[in-house]
């Protein structure tokens, strides 16, 4: 009986807190950049395997968690994808020019952006930064862990692509500059700093692994 009572107890929570996942923005799209070029890595990081999985496929996976119908993918130059790719319409602009074309394309106001080479930021944190953005009035609001920003995990208004374009034609291809410029709001985690790793090279994957 304390058995089966243990195993209800825990459904009903796992049951809870799914439903709490669900509680995300209907009119919310989700962008993966996956653009670089992984020169200090040596091979494409999307491609990576982690849990059985690529590194894409698992940041896809946690969009779909969350309840995001619309989920693009910036700049991903591999074969194994099961989400729209968008090219970038600026070459060689780094991640805000992955940003620009990908924010024009998606099909909602708002839209979750989170790196490719961040596999181990949670589902749930990223359900938090979410929950923290619908009461948020600025056009982007970024994680925040410890004292560092995070300008690739954080919530975009699609507003945000035409201003973009005019800091790209102007030479400045600097997220965190064209941030500054138009403000921001902050998200501040509470999660370890280990989630937020950027896995750039292959000591980082070896740890990782």
């Amino acid at each position: 009986m304390e058995r089966r009572r243990r195993k209800k107890g825990a459904a009903l929570l796992l049951k809870g807190r799914m439903t709490k996942m669900k509680a995300v923005p209907e009119e919310l799209s989700m962008l993966i950049l996956a653009g670089g070029l992984s020169s200090r890595m040596g091979s494409d990081k999307c491609d990576l395997m982690y849990h059985g999985k690529t590194f894409l496929e698992n940041q896809i996976e946690k969009g779909r968690r969350l309840g995001i119908r619309d989920i693009l993918v910036s700049g991903y130059r591999g074969e194994s994808c099961s989400s729209r790719i968008i090219p970038d319409r600026h070459r060689q602009c780094g991640p805000l020019g992955g940003l620009e074309a990908s924010l024009r394309e998606a099909q909602n106001k708002k839209c979750l952006v989170l790196g490719v080479d961040i596999p181990l930021v949670s589902v749930q944190e990223l359900h938090r930064l979410l929950k923290a953005s619908e009461d948020d009035t600025h056009a982007a609001i970024l994680l925040q862990h410890g004292e560092r920003l995070e300008p690739l995990i954080g919530v975009y208004r699609t507003e945000l692509a035409d201003a973009m374009e005019q800091a790209l034609l102007t030479g400045n291809g600097s997220i965190m500059s064209f941030l500054r410029k138009t403000g921001y709001g902050v998200y501040k985690s509470s999660a370890d700093e280990q989630y937020f790793e950027n896995v750039n090279d292959r000591r980082a994957y070896a740890r990782l692994l």
